[in-house]
């Protein structure tokens, strides 16, 4: 998470950084706070992926237009796709590629 953030803010964005354990009702906060932002969602370990799927679930049900991006070890296309995430990366020049892509 912190790379992806740190490579981020290297290719000029914005980064808001909500932290780690994250609820989902501290993420709807911020995407109300900062509307047409890019939700970007990490999980270490399988057991966090669950929370991942509840967020962007209740994000996209308010925001349908949102842009989420998923990545972290145990997260895979797939799983993007299962999720309704916009986007999967395996690694932080991914995430960075993909923003590029999204303003040009």
């Amino acid at each position: 998470k912190n790379l992806v953030a740190m490579m981020i803010e290297g290719g000029g964005w914005e980064v808001i950084d909500l932290g780690v354990d994250v609820s989902t009702e501290k993420f709807m906060k911020s995407v109300e706070e900062n509307p047409g932002a890019v939700i970007g969602l990490s999980a270490l370990l399988t057991t966090t992926m669950e929370n991942m799927k509840k967020t962007v679930t209740a994000v996209k049900e308010k925001y349908p237009a949102s842009k989420i991006l998923v990545g972290g070890a145990p997260v895979t296309m797939d799983y993007c796709r299962k999720i309704g995430a916009d986007f999967y990366s395996p690694d932080p020049q991914g995430a960075v590629n993909y923003l590029s892509e999204m303003v040009f």
